[in-house]
């Protein structure tokens, strides 16, 4: 969202309450509705680009929309009742009010095309998709970075994580310490939502858990890999790290996921998420050779121009849809 409101010129703005506990959520969701309606009265934006989930956020705005004639754009991060919800109760009342506000909505984005046949079953209309993207990385590899972490080692490993159940954490791990001699695994992420997975592991020598890692820190390890891992059984999420790898044209082994082959085809290597011999395997085809290494440095680097192309033809016609 921070760089789309670049892209249009726009201000966003970000508004939390009473952020957490679940049973909180119906007085935070119905504080923020008035605070979002007073935050577009003073402001009185053309266009309001609002993100679902939670799709309460779009819903508050729409009276804004409706009374002053402004076009609500709606960013489907996902459609939270097909990734979340399930079928139940809230999941069929969620789905009906995405697929209320989709209808209405001037555009619906989304970050794959995964996403958006969803939304046009939903009964949509215009919806664009938006590739994810980091840009080419201008940060050069640390010989000194890679020294704090090698211990004597040849090869760097990163798998960042962002807490959901469904990460293979421990496919990883297993995987790593099969190939202990020659390879380093770093594991990044949040302490409050990994810290107990990981306490119920015991890491071998070549494994090491760092936590959440600031912004700056994190892109100038990331510059410095030479693997970057993300295996995952969760079925509609690409994650951003891949992306970040992408940009310092670093190789990705990645589980199997169809969103994630759409979009880099065989710039990357797939593994089955569930076996750590086949990620140890994929692991050892680049690390025995350089010149595996060397060709899906190229391969990730022209997908990357590639990437690059997409995202610019496809902000063109976001810009084209709701400035014109």
């Amino acid at each position: 969202m921070d760089e789309l409101a670049q892209e249009l010129g726009g201000e966003r703005a970000n508004l939390t309450f009473l952020f957490g506990p679940r049973y909180l959520a119906p007085l935070r969701y119905l504080i923020l509705f008035f605070r979002t309606g007073i935050l577009l009265l003073r402001r009185r934006p053309d266009i309001v680009y609002t993100q679902n989930p939670a799709i309460f956020c779009p819903l508050s705005c729409m009276p804004f929309c409706k009374i002053f004639g402004r076009k609500l754009v709606i960013d489907h991060h996902s459609v939270w009742s097909t990734k979340t919800l399930g079928r139940g109760f809230i999941g069929r009342t969620i789905r009906w009010l995405e697929r209320y506000a989709s209808s209405r909505a001037s555009l619906n984005t989304t970050p794959h095309p995964v996403w958006a046949e969803e939304l046009t079953e939903l009964g949509a209309r215009n919806v664009l998709t938006i590739y994810d993207f980091a840009e080419t990385s201008k940060i050069e590899r640390s010989e000194s970075v890679r020294q704090n972490y090698l211990q004597g080692k040849k090869f760097l490993a990163l798998a960042p994580h962002g807490g959901h159940p469904l990460e293979r954490l421990e496919v990883e791990v297993q995987a790593a310490e099969a190939l202990g001699s020659i390879v380093v695994l770093l594991i990044s992420g949040p302490e409050g939502k990994l810290a107990r997975r990981i306490a119920s592991l015991t890491l071998p020598d070549n494994v090491h858990y760092l936590g959440f890692i600031p912004k700056s820190n994190y892109l100038e390890l990331v510059a410095s890999l030479d693997v970057g891992l993300s295996i995952t059984d969760e079925p509609f999420t690409v994650s951003h790290s891949l992306l970040e790898f992408a940009a310092n044209r670093i190789p990705i082994i990645s589980s199997n996921q169809s969103v994630v082959r759409e979009l880099f085809g065989d710039s990357i290597i797939y593994v089955e998420s569930s076996d750590p011999a086949k990620v140890s395997a994929a692991l050892n085809f680049l690390m025995s050779d350089r010149d595996n290494l060397a060709d899906y440095r190229r391969r990730i680097g022209e997908k990357q121009v590639e990437l690059g192309a997409k995202r610019r033809a496809a902000v063109a016609e976001l810009r084209k849809s709701v400035l014109t």
